[in-house]
Protein backbone atom coordinates (compact mmCIF):
# COMPACT_ATOMS: atom_id res chain seq x y z
CA UNK A 1 0.00 0.00 0.00
CA UNK A 2 1.62 3.08 -1.09
CA UNK A 3 0.02 6.69 -1.17
CA UNK A 4 -2.56 6.80 -4.38
CA UNK A 5 -2.04 3.07 -5.14
CA UNK A 6 -3.37 -0.18 -3.66
CA UNK A 7 -2.19 -3.48 -4.89
CA UNK A 8 -3.88 -7.03 -3.65
CA UNK A 9 -2.37 -10.49 -4.14
CA UNK A 10 -4.26 -13.46 -4.47
CA UNK A 11 -3.59 -17.07 -4.82
CA UNK A 12 -0.65 -19.28 -4.11
CA UNK A 13 -0.61 -22.16 -2.52
CA UNK A 14 -4.33 -22.39 -2.24
CA UNK A 15 -4.83 -22.62 -5.54
CA UNK A 16 -6.55 -20.50 -8.57
CA UNK A 17 -10.13 -21.65 -7.85
CA UNK A 18 -10.06 -20.05 -4.72
CA UNK A 19 -8.65 -16.81 -5.73
CA UNK A 20 -10.89 -16.41 -8.65
CA UNK A 21 -13.89 -16.84 -5.83
CA UNK A 22 -11.92 -14.24 -3.93
CA UNK A 23 -11.97 -11.49 -6.91
CA UNK A 24 -15.59 -12.59 -7.64
CA UNK A 25 -16.54 -11.62 -3.91
CA UNK A 26 -14.44 -8.17 -4.43
CA UNK A 27 -16.27 -7.38 -7.56
CA UNK A 28 -19.62 -8.98 -5.83
CA UNK A 29 -18.86 -6.28 -3.10
CA UNK A 30 -18.15 -3.25 -5.69
CA UNK A 31 -21.26 -3.60 -7.10
CA UNK A 32 -23.39 -3.60 -4.47
CA UNK A 33 -21.49 -0.35 -3.27
CA UNK A 34 -23.66 2.84 -3.38
CA UNK A 35 -22.26 4.99 -6.62
CA UNK A 36 -19.68 7.22 -3.98
CA UNK A 37 -17.88 4.80 -2.85
CA UNK A 38 -17.69 2.54 -5.91
CA UNK A 39 -13.87 2.20 -6.93
CA UNK A 40 -12.14 0.41 -9.72
CA UNK A 41 -9.06 -2.14 -10.50
CA UNK A 42 -7.12 -3.86 -13.12
CA UNK A 43 -6.23 -7.86 -12.81
CA UNK A 44 -3.09 -9.29 -13.33
CA UNK A 45 -2.77 -13.11 -13.52
CA UNK A 46 0.30 -15.08 -13.21
CA UNK A 47 1.53 -18.21 -12.45
CA UNK A 48 -1.13 -19.00 -9.89
CA UNK A 49 -0.84 -15.46 -8.43
CA UNK A 50 -3.92 -12.90 -9.45
CA UNK A 51 -2.79 -9.20 -8.84
CA UNK A 52 -5.38 -6.66 -8.12
CA UNK A 53 -4.27 -2.54 -8.38
CA UNK A 54 -6.35 0.38 -7.93
CA UNK A 55 -4.63 4.13 -8.39
CA UNK A 56 -5.52 7.51 -7.89
CA UNK A 57 -9.10 8.13 -6.36
CA UNK A 58 -10.12 4.62 -7.18
CA UNK A 59 -7.07 3.52 -4.51
CA UNK A 60 -8.76 5.90 -2.14
CA UNK A 61 -12.19 4.58 -2.36
CA UNK A 62 -10.68 0.70 -2.04
CA UNK A 63 -8.65 1.96 0.85
CA UNK A 64 -12.01 3.25 2.86
CA UNK A 65 -13.97 -0.62 2.07
CA UNK A 66 -11.21 -1.84 3.43
CA UNK A 67 -10.76 0.19 6.66
CA UNK A 68 -14.17 -0.89 7.69
CA UNK A 69 -14.54 -4.40 6.32
CA UNK A 70 -11.28 -5.93 7.13
CA UNK A 71 -11.84 -9.44 9.08
CA UNK A 72 -9.78 -7.75 11.99
CA UNK A 73 -11.23 -4.25 11.98
CA UNK A 74 -11.73 -3.02 15.75
CA UNK A 75 -8.84 -4.91 16.55
CA UNK A 76 -5.53 -5.52 15.47
CA UNK A 77 -5.31 -4.62 11.64
CA UNK A 78 -3.82 -7.09 8.74
CA UNK A 79 -0.23 -5.46 8.34
CA UNK A 80 1.29 -2.00 10.28
CA UNK A 81 1.08 -0.51 7.41
CA UNK A 82 -2.45 -1.11 7.05
CA UNK A 83 -3.02 -0.54 10.64
CA UNK A 84 -1.19 3.41 10.05
CA UNK A 85 -3.62 3.74 7.10
CA UNK A 86 -6.58 2.94 9.52
CA UNK A 87 -5.60 5.35 12.18
CA UNK A 88 -4.69 8.15 9.73
CA UNK A 89 -8.36 8.38 8.16
CA UNK A 90 -10.35 10.33 9.66
CA UNK A 91 -14.19 11.40 9.16
CA UNK A 92 -14.92 15.13 8.92
CA UNK A 93 -17.61 16.57 10.54
CA UNK A 94 -19.54 19.61 10.03
CA UNK A 95 -21.93 21.92 11.41
CA UNK A 96 -24.08 22.97 8.17
CA UNK A 97 -24.44 27.06 8.29
CA UNK A 98 -27.72 28.37 10.01
CA UNK A 99 -29.04 25.43 10.22
CA UNK A 100 -29.97 25.44 14.18
CA UNK A 101 -33.46 26.04 14.17
CA UNK A 102 -36.82 25.06 16.22
CA UNK A 103 -39.15 22.22 14.34
CA UNK A 104 -42.87 23.06 14.22
CA UNK A 105 -43.09 20.95 17.77
CA UNK A 106 -40.93 23.04 18.99
CA UNK A 107 -37.70 21.05 19.19
CA UNK A 108 -34.10 22.17 19.01
CA UNK A 109 -32.88 20.59 15.53
CA UNK A 110 -29.61 20.61 13.24
CA UNK A 111 -27.95 18.99 10.44
CA UNK A 112 -24.60 18.03 10.49
CA UNK A 113 -22.49 16.32 7.53
CA UNK A 114 -20.25 13.69 8.25
CA UNK A 115 -17.94 13.25 5.50
CA UNK A 116 -14.80 10.77 4.70
CA UNK A 117 -12.31 11.04 1.23
CA UNK A 118 -15.47 12.35 -0.80
CA UNK A 119 -18.19 9.99 0.71
CA UNK A 120 -21.18 12.07 3.12
CA UNK A 121 -24.05 12.18 4.46
CA UNK A 122 -26.42 14.83 6.19
CA UNK A 123 -27.79 13.90 9.60
CA UNK A 124 -30.51 15.38 11.54
CA UNK A 125 -29.60 16.36 15.29
CA UNK A 126 -32.28 16.80 17.82
CA UNK A 127 -32.31 18.45 21.31
CA UNK A 128 -35.00 16.79 23.01
CA UNK A 129 -36.05 17.00 26.64
CA UNK A 130 -33.97 14.25 27.89
CA UNK A 131 -31.46 13.36 25.31
CA UNK A 132 -29.31 14.51 22.07
CA UNK A 133 -30.68 12.47 19.42
CA UNK A 134 -28.54 11.88 15.80
CA UNK A 135 -30.95 10.30 12.94
CA UNK A 136 -30.84 9.28 9.34
CA UNK A 137 -34.03 8.02 7.44
CA UNK A 138 -33.69 7.02 4.06
CA UNK A 139 -35.47 4.57 1.40
CA UNK A 140 -32.09 3.78 0.19
CA UNK A 141 -30.95 1.06 2.18
CA UNK A 142 -27.62 1.40 0.77
CA UNK A 143 -27.00 5.19 1.63
CA UNK A 144 -28.28 3.95 5.19
CA UNK A 145 -25.58 1.62 5.60
CA UNK A 146 -23.50 4.42 3.97
CA UNK A 147 -24.76 6.64 6.80
CA UNK A 148 -24.06 3.39 9.38
CA UNK A 149 -20.38 3.07 8.49
CA UNK A 150 -19.71 7.12 8.56
CA UNK A 151 -20.86 7.05 12.36
CA UNK A 152 -19.17 3.74 12.74
CA UNK A 153 -15.88 5.48 11.92
CA UNK A 154 -16.37 8.59 14.01
CA UNK A 155 -16.29 6.63 17.31
CA UNK A 156 -20.62 5.57 17.34
CA UNK A 157 -21.62 2.13 17.25
CA UNK A 158 -24.44 2.52 14.95
CA UNK A 159 -26.38 -0.13 13.09
CA UNK A 160 -29.12 0.31 10.47
CA UNK A 161 -32.62 -0.72 11.12
CA UNK A 162 -35.96 -1.30 9.45
CA UNK A 163 -38.84 1.06 10.06
CA UNK A 164 -41.55 -1.27 10.17
CA UNK A 165 -43.23 -2.52 7.09
CA UNK A 166 -42.20 0.81 5.57
CA UNK A 167 -39.14 0.68 2.82
CA UNK A 168 -37.75 3.05 4.97
CA UNK A 169 -34.04 2.80 6.82
CA UNK A 170 -32.83 4.52 9.83
CA UNK A 171 -29.80 5.08 11.72
CA UNK A 172 -30.03 6.46 15.19
CA UNK A 173 -28.17 7.39 18.02
CA UNK A 174 -28.40 9.17 21.31
CA UNK A 175 -26.41 11.07 24.10
CA UNK A 176 -24.40 7.96 25.42
CA UNK A 177 -22.84 6.61 23.24
CA UNK A 178 -22.57 10.33 20.77
CA UNK A 179 -20.63 11.32 24.10
CA UNK A 180 -18.10 8.17 23.41
CA UNK A 181 -17.66 9.66 20.07
CA UNK A 182 -14.79 11.25 18.33
CA UNK A 183 -13.30 14.51 19.17
CA UNK A 184 -15.04 16.18 15.95
CA UNK A 185 -18.09 14.76 16.34
CA UNK A 186 -17.91 15.61 20.00
CA UNK A 187 -17.23 19.10 19.45
CA UNK A 188 -19.79 19.84 16.86
CA UNK A 189 -22.69 18.52 19.45
CA UNK A 190 -20.98 20.94 22.32
CA UNK A 191 -21.75 23.79 19.72
CA UNK A 192 -24.94 22.56 19.39
CA UNK A 193 -26.04 22.90 22.86
CA UNK A 194 -24.23 26.17 23.62
CA UNK A 195 -25.99 27.80 20.26
CA UNK A 196 -29.53 27.07 22.15
CA UNK A 197 -28.38 27.67 25.40
CA UNK A 198 -27.72 31.10 24.10
CA UNK A 199 -30.75 31.46 22.16
CA UNK A 200 -32.69 30.25 24.98
CA UNK A 201 -34.09 27.19 23.42
CA UNK A 202 -32.66 24.84 26.00
CA UNK A 203 -32.31 25.12 30.25
CA UNK A 204 -29.41 25.89 31.75
CA UNK A 205 -29.11 22.86 33.67
CA UNK A 206 -30.02 20.29 30.57
CA UNK A 207 -27.46 21.93 28.88
CA UNK A 208 -25.13 21.62 31.72
CA UNK A 209 -25.50 18.03 32.05
CA UNK A 210 -24.73 17.51 28.42
CA UNK A 211 -21.36 19.22 28.06
CA UNK A 212 -20.52 17.39 31.50
CA UNK A 213 -21.19 14.27 29.65
CA UNK A 214 -19.23 15.22 26.10
CA UNK A 215 -16.46 16.55 28.14
CA UNK A 216 -16.47 12.71 30.32
CA UNK A 217 -16.08 11.27 26.30
CA UNK A 218 -12.87 13.32 25.88
CA UNK A 219 -11.14 10.86 27.93
CA UNK A 220 -12.73 7.51 26.58
CA UNK A 221 -11.25 5.57 23.88
CA UNK A 222 -12.88 6.08 20.52
CA UNK A 223 -15.02 3.00 19.00
CA UNK A 224 -15.93 1.35 22.25
CA UNK A 225 -19.48 -0.28 21.80
CA UNK A 226 -22.47 0.42 23.11
CA UNK A 227 -22.32 -1.64 26.76
CA UNK A 228 -25.59 -2.13 28.37
CA UNK A 229 -25.42 -1.13 32.32
CA UNK A 230 -28.18 -1.72 34.50
CA UNK A 231 -29.14 -3.50 38.13
CA UNK A 232 -31.74 -6.35 38.09
CA UNK A 233 -32.55 -7.56 41.22
CA UNK A 234 -30.14 -5.00 42.40
CA UNK A 235 -26.92 -6.74 40.82
CA UNK A 236 -25.15 -5.33 38.14
CA UNK A 237 -25.36 -6.18 34.82
CA UNK A 238 -22.88 -5.07 32.24
CA UNK A 239 -23.46 -6.48 28.73
CA UNK A 240 -22.74 -5.82 24.82
CA UNK A 241 -25.27 -7.24 22.42
CA UNK A 242 -25.12 -7.56 18.78
CA UNK A 243 -26.27 -9.88 15.76
CA UNK A 244 -23.38 -9.58 14.05
CA UNK A 245 -20.65 -12.69 15.43
CA UNK A 246 -17.72 -10.79 13.94
CA UNK A 247 -18.62 -7.91 16.44
CA UNK A 248 -19.15 -10.23 19.45
CA UNK A 249 -15.75 -11.81 18.66
CA UNK A 250 -13.66 -8.43 18.30
CA UNK A 251 -15.14 -7.54 21.72
CA UNK A 252 -14.13 -10.96 23.50
CA UNK A 253 -10.77 -10.81 21.93
CA UNK A 254 -10.30 -7.09 23.16
CA UNK A 255 -11.42 -8.25 26.37
CA UNK A 256 -8.38 -11.12 26.07
CA UNK A 257 -6.45 -8.13 25.25
CA UNK A 258 -7.10 -6.37 28.29
CA UNK A 259 -6.07 -9.87 30.62
CA UNK A 260 -9.67 -10.69 31.14
CA UNK A 261 -10.07 -14.59 31.12
CA UNK A 262 -13.42 -16.11 29.51
CA UNK A 263 -15.38 -18.18 31.67
CA UNK A 264 -13.96 -15.99 34.93
CA UNK A 265 -14.06 -12.49 33.94
CA UNK A 266 -16.62 -12.65 30.97
CA UNK A 267 -18.68 -15.11 28.59
CA UNK A 268 -19.75 -14.69 25.58
CA UNK A 269 -22.83 -16.34 23.82
CA UNK A 270 -22.27 -16.29 19.70
CA UNK A 271 -25.37 -15.19 17.50
CA UNK A 272 -26.94 -17.79 15.94
CA UNK A 273 -29.10 -17.23 12.94
CA UNK A 274 -29.76 -13.55 13.19
CA UNK A 275 -30.48 -13.16 17.28
CA UNK A 276 -28.57 -11.27 19.25
CA UNK A 277 -25.13 -12.52 21.29
CA UNK A 278 -23.42 -11.25 23.82
CA UNK A 279 -20.56 -10.11 25.85
CA UNK A 280 -21.70 -10.22 29.17
CA UNK A 281 -18.94 -8.70 31.52
CA UNK A 282 -18.89 -10.30 35.39
CA UNK A 283 -18.71 -8.36 38.71
CA UNK A 284 -15.09 -10.04 39.10
CA UNK A 285 -14.32 -9.12 35.83
CA UNK A 286 -15.12 -5.45 36.18
CA UNK A 287 -13.07 -5.57 39.47
CA UNK A 288 -10.20 -7.20 37.55
CA UNK A 289 -10.38 -4.24 34.66
CA UNK A 290 -10.20 -1.37 37.50
CA UNK A 291 -7.29 -2.98 39.19
CA UNK A 292 -5.28 -3.53 36.02
CA UNK A 293 -6.48 0.26 35.43
CA UNK A 294 -4.15 0.81 38.29
CA UNK A 295 -1.82 -1.89 38.61
CA UNK A 296 -1.64 -2.78 34.90
CA UNK A 297 1.51 -1.49 32.57
CA UNK A 298 1.58 -0.82 29.01
CA UNK A 299 -0.89 -1.03 26.35
CA UNK A 300 -2.90 -3.72 28.91
CA UNK A 301 -3.45 -0.52 31.39
CA UNK A 302 -4.55 2.51 29.34
CA UNK A 303 -6.77 -0.11 27.53
CA UNK A 304 -8.62 -1.12 30.82
CA UNK A 305 -8.81 2.64 31.75
CA UNK A 306 -10.24 3.15 28.98
CA UNK A 307 -12.47 0.38 29.64
CA UNK A 308 -13.59 1.43 33.26
CA UNK A 309 -14.11 4.66 32.15
CA UNK A 310 -16.50 3.67 29.33
CA UNK A 311 -18.69 1.35 31.46
CA UNK A 312 -18.84 3.99 34.15
CA UNK A 313 -20.11 6.47 31.54
CA UNK A 314 -22.29 4.07 30.18
CA UNK A 315 -23.59 3.14 34.00
CA UNK A 316 -25.68 6.95 33.96
CA UNK A 317 -25.54 10.05 35.86
CA UNK A 318 -23.77 10.03 39.19
CA UNK A 319 -25.45 9.94 42.23
CA UNK A 320 -27.79 7.18 40.26
CA UNK A 321 -28.39 3.66 41.95
CA UNK A 322 -26.68 2.16 38.77
CA UNK A 323 -23.54 4.53 38.71
CA UNK A 324 -23.22 4.17 42.39
CA UNK A 325 -23.19 0.38 42.03
CA UNK A 326 -20.45 0.03 39.22
CA UNK A 327 -18.50 2.86 41.06
CA UNK A 328 -18.15 0.31 44.18
CA UNK A 329 -17.31 -2.22 41.98
CA UNK A 330 -14.59 -0.24 40.01
CA UNK A 331 -13.51 1.36 43.41
CA UNK A 332 -13.13 -2.12 45.08
CA UNK A 333 -11.19 -3.49 42.48
CA UNK A 334 -8.77 -0.14 42.20
CA UNK A 335 -7.88 -0.82 45.72
CA UNK A 336 -7.05 -4.57 45.20
CA UNK A 337 -3.21 -5.19 46.93
CA UNK A 338 -2.66 -1.51 47.86
CA UNK A 339 -2.94 -1.32 51.57
CA UNK A 340 -0.79 -3.42 54.15
CA UNK A 341 -1.96 -5.89 56.89
CA UNK A 342 1.51 -5.13 58.68
CA UNK A 343 1.02 -1.47 60.91
CA UNK A 344 -2.90 -1.05 60.19
CA UNK A 345 -4.45 0.48 62.73
CA UNK A 346 -7.99 1.91 62.69
CA UNK A 347 -10.74 2.51 65.44
CA UNK A 348 -14.19 0.83 65.14
CA UNK A 349 -17.19 1.16 67.29
CA UNK A 350 -15.06 2.58 70.40
CA UNK A 351 -12.27 -0.32 69.84
CA UNK A 352 -8.72 0.44 68.86
CA UNK A 353 -7.66 -2.25 66.25
CA UNK A 354 -3.46 -2.85 65.03
CA UNK A 355 -2.77 -4.85 62.95
CA UNK A 356 0.65 -7.09 63.83
CA UNK A 357 0.87 -8.75 60.66
CA UNK A 358 -1.33 -11.71 58.45
CA UNK A 359 -1.30 -14.01 55.48
CA UNK A 360 -3.40 -16.51 53.82
CA UNK A 361 -2.87 -20.01 52.42
CA UNK A 362 -4.68 -23.13 50.55
CA UNK A 363 -5.31 -26.29 52.91
CA UNK A 364 -7.38 -29.76 51.59
CA UNK A 365 -10.09 -30.21 54.36
CA UNK A 366 -11.16 -33.75 55.42
CA UNK A 367 -14.22 -33.11 52.69
CA UNK A 368 -12.05 -33.08 50.38
CA UNK A 369 -12.67 -29.27 49.62
CA UNK A 370 -9.97 -27.06 49.21
CA UNK A 371 -10.17 -24.28 51.73
CA UNK A 372 -8.05 -21.07 52.69
CA UNK A 373 -7.22 -20.08 55.80
CA UNK A 374 -6.79 -16.43 57.03
CA UNK A 375 -4.21 -15.91 59.78
CA UNK A 376 -4.07 -12.46 60.97
CA UNK A 377 -2.05 -11.44 64.37
CA UNK A 378 -3.79 -8.26 65.78
CA UNK A 379 -4.64 -6.31 68.66
CA UNK A 380 -7.64 -5.21 69.60
CA UNK A 381 -8.15 -2.84 72.88
CA UNK A 382 -4.71 -3.90 74.02
CA UNK A 383 -5.16 -7.97 74.38
CA UNK A 384 -3.14 -9.52 71.26
CA UNK A 385 -4.22 -12.59 69.89
CA UNK A 386 -3.87 -14.87 66.69
CA UNK A 387 -7.12 -14.99 64.74
CA UNK A 388 -8.30 -17.59 62.24
CA UNK A 389 -10.92 -17.45 59.14
CA UNK A 390 -11.38 -20.71 57.05
CA UNK A 391 -13.39 -20.25 53.76
CA UNK A 392 -14.79 -23.14 51.82
CA UNK A 393 -16.99 -23.72 49.24
CA UNK A 394 -20.61 -24.70 50.30
CA UNK A 395 -24.47 -25.20 49.21
CA UNK A 396 -26.13 -25.36 45.57
CA UNK A 397 -24.70 -22.32 44.47
CA UNK A 398 -20.97 -22.72 45.77
CA UNK A 399 -21.12 -19.49 48.07
CA UNK A 400 -17.72 -19.02 49.46
CA UNK A 401 -18.32 -18.76 53.16
CA UNK A 402 -15.74 -18.12 56.09
CA UNK A 403 -16.44 -19.36 59.45
CA UNK A 404 -13.74 -19.39 62.59
CA UNK A 405 -15.17 -20.01 66.74
CA UNK A 406 -14.56 -17.76 69.83
CA UNK A 407 -11.72 -19.26 72.33
CA UNK A 408 -13.08 -20.38 75.68
CA UNK A 409 -9.66 -19.49 76.80
CA UNK A 410 -9.56 -15.95 75.42
CA UNK A 411 -9.07 -12.87 78.05
CA UNK A 412 -12.72 -12.47 78.85
CA UNK A 413 -13.95 -15.33 77.42
CA UNK A 414 -15.62 -15.89 74.68
CA UNK A 415 -18.25 -13.64 74.17
CA UNK A 416 -14.82 -10.67 74.07
CA UNK A 417 -13.04 -12.52 71.99
CA UNK A 418 -15.80 -12.95 69.45
CA UNK A 419 -16.53 -9.12 69.91
CA UNK A 420 -12.47 -8.53 69.38
CA UNK A 421 -12.65 -10.79 65.71
CA UNK A 422 -15.81 -8.96 64.69
CA UNK A 423 -14.50 -5.54 64.96
CA UNK A 424 -10.78 -7.20 63.80
CA UNK A 425 -13.19 -7.83 60.59
CA UNK A 426 -15.19 -5.24 60.18
CA UNK A 427 -12.03 -2.62 60.72
CA UNK A 428 -10.18 -5.03 57.48
CA UNK A 429 -13.56 -5.18 54.78
CA UNK A 430 -16.30 -2.65 56.30
CA UNK A 431 -18.39 -5.44 57.07
CA UNK A 432 -19.30 -6.36 60.08
CA UNK A 433 -19.20 -10.82 60.04
CA UNK A 434 -22.39 -12.59 61.44
CA UNK A 435 -22.30 -13.68 65.36
CA UNK A 436 -24.19 -17.51 66.02
CA UNK A 437 -24.54 -18.16 69.54
CA UNK A 438 -24.54 -22.16 69.82
CA UNK A 439 -26.89 -24.18 72.41
CA UNK A 440 -23.93 -25.90 73.19
CA UNK A 441 -21.96 -22.72 74.55
CA UNK A 442 -19.94 -22.63 71.37
CA UNK A 443 -19.54 -19.36 69.27
CA UNK A 444 -19.11 -19.41 65.52
CA UNK A 445 -18.53 -15.84 63.21
CA UNK A 446 -18.65 -16.19 59.94
CA UNK A 447 -17.81 -13.87 56.84
CA UNK A 448 -18.98 -14.57 52.78
CA UNK A 449 -17.66 -13.54 49.76
CA UNK A 450 -18.30 -9.71 50.07
CA UNK A 451 -15.62 -9.97 53.28
CA UNK A 452 -13.21 -11.71 50.83
CA UNK A 453 -13.22 -8.49 48.56
CA UNK A 454 -12.72 -6.15 51.53
CA UNK A 455 -9.44 -8.86 52.54
CA UNK A 456 -8.50 -8.60 48.97
CA UNK A 457 -7.15 -4.90 49.45
CA UNK A 458 -4.32 -6.37 51.35
CA UNK A 459 -1.35 -7.28 49.38
CA UNK A 460 -0.57 -10.17 51.83
CA UNK A 461 -3.61 -11.88 51.04
CA UNK A 462 -4.93 -10.68 48.08
CA UNK A 463 -3.17 -12.95 45.51
CA UNK A 464 -3.99 -16.65 47.60
CA UNK A 465 -7.73 -15.25 47.65
CA UNK A 466 -7.56 -14.57 44.12
CA UNK A 467 -6.18 -18.08 43.37
CA UNK A 468 -8.71 -19.75 45.74
CA UNK A 469 -11.76 -18.56 44.32
CA UNK A 470 -10.74 -18.94 40.87
CA UNK A 471 -9.38 -23.34 41.39
CA UNK A 472 -12.71 -23.28 43.49
CA UNK A 473 -15.37 -21.85 41.52
CA UNK A 474 -17.24 -24.36 39.02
Amino acid sequence: MERGLVVLAVGGELGGGVALLRLATLRLLNQLLPEDLKFGVRTYAGEGIYRIAATGGDAARLKRILAVTAPSAGGGYLSPKFEGFVEAARVEVRLDEGSIRRTKGGRVAADLTISEGGADVKFNVYLREKAIVLQFRSTDRNRAELAARLLRLAGVGAEVKKEGDRGVWYVYATTDSLAASRKELRDAFAEIVREALARGRVDEGTAKRWLEKLERGRVLKEGWPKYLVRLIKGALVVKYTSTNPDNIEREAQRLRDMGLVKGEHFSVKKPEKGRYGYVSILKEGLAYAAWLSVHGSGDQQKLAAEFVGHILQRAGEEGGAVYEKALEVVEEGKARGSLKLEGFEREVDGRLVRVVGGGAQFERGGSGRTLLRIRITAEVDGVRSDYTMTFGRYGADNAARGRAYARADAPGGREADAERLSALVKALTGKRPRVYRMKNGEIMIECYEGHLDGFKRYAELAEAIDRWLEETSR
